[in-house]
């Protein structure tokens, strides 16, 4: 499906390179309105068109041996793969809300994973985790993998709305004596009221709300297949999916 819905994008852009060529080599040739056009004016669009097509359908085949090589040298990798070669770029609008559904439909135990790699990706190491709320929010302590080496306390908890001073206040005091600073993770977002709090004291804490934590995936290219130019194409289901799977092999099942 994936493969077809390709073609067809690229014989939409050789109509419009027919189309579009004509008028600008007529243009270009000084072709009034009424005159014919030189042979070459009409013919120079087709072999354009055809010349992409060429090269859209070498390139796609180069691809998928490529992928089909790789899928042979390493036999655990998922043939679907193969489908996602030709897979057109998603807009911002879209990767980031089926990223963001993604992360909602997460189970307890793969929220966890989920919020062990993010933390990773921020360069804090040593997690160990402190308490799982009963809402599943995951509380864990780690260090800040630089020269400070600081301690941090962080909570990463999912919301279908903001988050107030009030949890922001909590939070002040669960990481009092365990750690110098604090990181408040969550797919919502705060309201200005937790974000005021969180400024307030000796020891402000960092939020990181929806939209950050959105971008901190791009950036560090988690949950998302991207393209040859750095483009999201898809959600990364099978790297969600191994979040379970990452669960069950820290429990030794």
């Amino acid at each position: 499906m994936n493969q077809m819905r390709g073609v067809l994008l690229d014989v939409l852009v050789a109509l419009i390179i027919l189309m579009a060529g004509g008028a600008i080599f007529a243009r270009i040739a000084g072709v009034e309105e009424g005159e014919s056009a030189p042979a070459w004016v009409q013919f120079a669009p087709l072999v354009l068109a055809m010349l992409f097509l060429g090269w859209r359908t070498i390139r796609r085949n180069r691809l998928r041996r490529e992928a089909e090589a790789q899928a042979e040298e390493d036999p655990l990798t998922d043939h679907r793969e193969l489908e996602r070669v030709e897979d057109p770029p998603m807009d911002d609008y879209q990767w980031r809300s089926r990223l963001e559904s993604s992360i909602r439909n997460l189970g307890r135990d793969a929220f966890e994973q989920f919020t062990r790699r993010i933390l990773h990706a921020m360069q804090i190491v040593d997690l160990e985790v402190v308490r799982v709320a009963f809402d599943g929010a995951i509380e864990c302590v780690g260090v800040q993998d630089d020269e400070e080496r600081a301690s941090v306390y962080v909570i990463c908890r999912r919301s279908f709305g903001a988050l107030g001073a009030n949890q922001v206040r909590e939070m002040k005091t669960l990481m009092a004596d365990k750690a110098t600073e604090g990181l408040f993770i969550t797919n919502g977002e705060f309201s200005s009221s937790a974000i005021d709090e969180a400024d307030e004291g000796d020891e402000p804490i960092e939020l990181v709300d929806g939209d950050d934590l959105l971008d901190l995936m791009h950036t560090h290219r988690l949950g998302l297949i991207f393209d040859e130019i750095g483009r999201v194409t898809a959600i990364d289901d099978e790297w969600f999916q191994d979040l379970e799977r990452d669960h069950r092999i820290a429990d030794g099942d």
